[in-house]
């Protein structure tokens, strides 16, 4: 860490020391930079109630006097805490504390899900396209996210491979909410602005117009084109010209080698009338279902959508074969690895006062010889010692006097604006994903034209947590623009 890092490490310490009272025992503790974007910077931290790793997502201090970035990202917060699914990165908390070091500057500060894994920005780095079947997999886990976003009357408005994280595991979390709005909200940016990504944004987003869930289903679709033919459907010179052929031209025909079913189902998202595409995130996860059937998707069109599903199917995703640990953060420390840790060293000790008595029973009469051993592999007989083996246990024994402070909560003592209390998972679940099975699977060339700048990875090449939307030089973070 530099001398500059750590003197901001420092400075956030401060910060969450004080606005969460560390006169009751510090609750966080800073640990290093995993991701930088151009809004915030992302620290991991450790949890000491939760027992956990987390991302402290900071907005960046030359921003908090801005009212429209400090206001989007409150929002971001707001939005993305009452989210609750697999495929979503949760938040626990939102901050905002005053000057703590005489500077004047104040600091705003969300508390999220740690994941270890990387962005499908940088999966594309390394590999043009994927296999079929892991693209479908790819859609459905984050349609099932967008489901969980839509049913809270929220649009994500910035779907992108920089905002997808896939875990080790083959997990896809949809991180980022730093432009989301609710369905009925008035947006942060003046009237007829557009906010987005220029190479991902639905026709009608790139208009300036009124959007629906079916606006994400859009970008999505470009997600899924861009994986299976190498490249996005949509390329100029500007943003500018990118938006326009959004809106004006059809998508190219993806490769023959690609499935007729998985063409369809694209193909429907990207249709330029938002009303003739899968309306949400429900509708889409369920398309995807026949889909990995080798059947073909329904047509929203013709009114014959399935019924929303609420989770996609279990099973080991497939995803995880093109994921590079080495380009991840650090596995995530939590109360069950630690307490693994202790059982370890309480069999060790255990291992030790055996081995203590044994010996010190050869000390005797050195006259009488020692016994004779038997092995006994059916039954044990009144005469022969048995050892108990070591017992396994998960942590030490807690006293039974009650915590004042609830594991699994996020107490916001200190002076906030924010919501407070939010739960944090005592420890990881096995996570639920889809599995679809699809006949084809055709990898193709190299791709060299992807996100150099990923939030979600940090200097050493380790992806930790969600971004704000700064992704790469060619999507230029979140594109804003005049009406088209």
């Amino acid at each position: 860490m530099t001398p500059r890092d750590r003197a901001a490490a420092d400075r956030l310490q401060r910060v969450l020391d004080t606005h969460y009272d560390s006169a009751a025992g510090r609750r966080f503790e800073v640990s290093r930079i995993i991701g930088r974007g151009g809004m915030s910077t992302v620290w991991l931290a450790y949890d000491t109630v939760g027992e956990q790793d987390v991302a402290v997502k900071v907005l960046k201090p030359e921003l908090t006097d801005d009212a429209e970035f400090r206001d989007r990202f409150r929002q971001e917060a707001e939005s993305a805490r009452t989210i609750q699914s697999e495929n979503v990165v949760r938040t626990f908390d939102y901050g905002e504390q005053d000057d703590v070091d005489g500077s004047g500057i104040a600091y705003c500060f969300i508390v999220m899900e740690y994941v270890q894994g990387e962005s499908l920005a940088d999966i594309l780095g390394r590999q043009r396209t994927l296999p079929e079947v892991m693209v479908l997999d790819l859609v459905a886990q984050a349609a099932v996210g967008l489901q969980a976003i839509h049913e809270r009357q929220l649009i994500h408005r910035d779907i992108k491979p920089g905002n997808l994280m896939v875990t080790a595991d083959g997990v896809v979390k949809i991180t980022d909410f730093g432009i989301a709005k609710a369905a009925s909200a008035v947006p942060l940016t003046r009237t007829g602005m557009v906010v987005g990504t220029a190479q991902y944004v639905s026709p009608e987003q790139a208009q300036g117009l009124s959007i629906e869930p079916s606006s994400d289903v859009y970008s999505l679709g470009v997600v899924g084109y861009e994986v299976l033919a190498g490249q996005r459907p949509f390329s100029g010179d500007s943003t500018v010209s990118v938006a326009l052929k959004h809106i004006n031209e059809p998508a190219p025909e993806l490769p023959a080698t690609v499935s007729a079913p998985m063409r369809r189902l694209i193909a429907i998202c990207l249709r330029k009338d938002p009303a003739t595409r899968y309306q949400d995130g429900a509708a889409l996860a369920a398309a995807t279902v026949p889909v990995r059937d080798g059947e073909m998707p329904p047509d929203p069109a013709t009114g014959v959508v399935p019924a929303p599903v609420a989770q996609a199917p279990t099973g080991q995703s497939r995803l995880s074969e093109v994921t590079d640990e080495a380009n991840m953060g650090p596995a995530p420390r939590t109360r069950s690895g630690r307490g693994w840790i202790w059982a370890l060293g309480v069999g060790l000790v255990a291992l030790l006062g055996v081995l203590v008595w044994f010996l010190t029973q050869q000390d005797g009469d050195p006259t009488v010889p020692p016994a004779e051993t038997t092995t006994v592999t059916s039954e044990v007989t009144e005469e022969q010692t048995v050892v108990p083996e070591p017992v396994e246990t998960g942590g030490p024994v807690e006293p039974s006097t009650p915590d004042p402070t609830p594991t699994g909560t996020v107490p916001t003592e200190g002076p906030t604006d924010g919501p407070t209390d939010t739960t944090v998972p005592d420890q990881p679940t096995q996570p639920t994903v889809p599995g679809p099975d699809v006949p084809t699977e055709e990898p193709t060339v190299p791709d060299t034209s992807d996100q150099a700048s990923q939030e979600q990875t940090d200097p050493g090449g380790n992806a930790g947590t969600t971004g704000d939307g700064d992704s790469g030089d060619e999507e230029a973070g979140q594109t804003v623009m005049g009406p088209l």
